[in-house]
């Protein structure tokens, strides 16, 4: 499975533009399984410092338009013949939520409500989580969504659902790059699976830096590319299922996971 990791920075509070921008680097990733977007690819999570206000503004704002933005997506998934993973805003009777949407080339799309809203940048205080994992079938391999807070949540994450590949969207800022990089190797190692994460680059409107750091680690958690930091940059990774799988065979750690329910 070959995935592309579109590494951007954001035009933060811009739809049209964000659409625009992405648009153009989707239409480069040829030959690709997998596109994914940052998180809020569309307009940037602008939640820290922002009153409630004008946080309001900013959700309704996008999320009347996720219609568009989800149909945009299609066309993209339809034009390259791959899923393309990225989330946005979403209103749905009065409550909103940071929505990872997955289109598939045949038109039709999925979605995940982020479960851990990030309350240090005051998420929580304008967003509801989620529920329910996303994990879907695509030629052959297995896949988990997730949306970046979600990656400091290993129970969350577990390997649960039989999935090859898990990924995370995120808008993950410089100050924590370290954690970054550590727990989607982590991620990798106790799921035996590829953990591909995709962040964005560049300064947001309240001073806080993104150093992109995108990349995708492979079952034993060794890096397999990664994007240059500090730099838009789209990062494209074979990922070898069947090299997966005989490591699995062999070394079966999963066979012998905990069992367990969330509430």
């Amino acid at each position: 499975m070959k995935i592309a990791l579109i590494q951007t920075s954001l035009i933060w509070g811009n739809v049209e533009e964000n659409l625009r921008l992405y648009a153009d680097r989707v239409a480069g990733c040829n030959g690709c399984d997998l596109i994914l977007l940052p998180e809020m690819f569309t307009f940037g999570s602008m939640m820290a410092k922002v009153p409630r206000e004008v946080a309001d503004v900013e959700k309704k704002e996008v999320a009347g338009r996720f219609p568009e933005v989800r149909q945009k997506m299609q066309e993209w998934a339809m034009q390259r013949d791959a899923v393309v993973a990225g989330s946005t805003v979403y209103e749905e009777n009065g409550i909103y939520y940071n929505r990872l949407i997955a289109a598939f080339p045949d038109g039709h799309s999925l979605f995940y409500d982020k479960r851990h809203c990030f309350r240090m940048g005051g998420e929580k205080e304008h967003f509801s989580g989620g529920n329910h994992h996303l994990v879907f079938d695509f030629r052959g391999v297995r896949i988990a969504a997730f949306i970046c807070y979600d990656l400091r949540f290993p129970v969350w994450c577990r390997n649960t659902g039989g999935y090859d590949l898990a990924f995370f969207v995120a808008n993950w800022p410089e100050a924590r790059r370290q954690a970054w990089e550590i727990l989607l190797r982590a991620r990798a190692v106790e799921n035996q699976a590829y953990i591909a994460g995709v962040n964005c680059v560049g300064c947001d409107h309240n001073g806080i830096l993104y150093a992109g750091d995108s990349f995708v680690a492979d079952p034993w958690g060794n890096i397999q590319k990664k994007a240059r930091e500090y730099e838009e940059e789209t990062v494209m990774v074979e990922c070898d299922m069947a090299a997966l799988r005989d490591y699995r065979r062999r070394f079966a750690v999963l066979e012998d996971r905990d069992e367990f329910v969330i509430c």
